[in-house]
């Protein structure tokens, strides 16, 4: 089994960074319905030596429409149907978090699988 990861494609890349940005805007807004599609049933989250689930993760996003977020994604690596970003959380100008977030496609469809935050 070859896991190295392989380059990505300018259309591949445009797919995830979507993902991605589908699920920096809806959790910014606290939008539980759009989050729920870019998160994969079996999501889990690792935040603070905490692991939470997806329905613990949708009912505890609020909403943070004073803050102006943004991602600097870092680095983006493929392993054949897996997809690894990571990338730092900015809030306001100042840094946040760092994250490791795992994509998967399945079915032909991209969703987030998990997420590693450390501050």
């Amino acid at each position: 089994m070859d896991t190295a990861p392989s380059d990505l494609s300018t259309d591949l890349m445009s797919e995830l960074t979507a993902l991605d940005d589908a699920w920096n805007q809806a959790q910014q807004l606290g939008d539980a319905a759009a989050l729920s599609r870019v998160l994969a049933d079996d999501w889990l989250g690792f935040v603070g030596g905490v692991v939470v689930g997806k329905p613990e993760w949708l009912t505890a996003a609020p909403p943070h429409p004073d803050v102006w977020l943004t991602v600097e994604r870092q680095t983006v690596q493929l392993y054949g149907n897996t997809a690894v970003t990571r990338g730092r959380l900015v809030a306001n100008g100042q840094h946040v978090q760092d994250f490791l977030r795992v994509d998967a496609r399945r079915a032909g469809k991209w969703q987030a699988v998990a997420v590693q935050v450390v501050p």
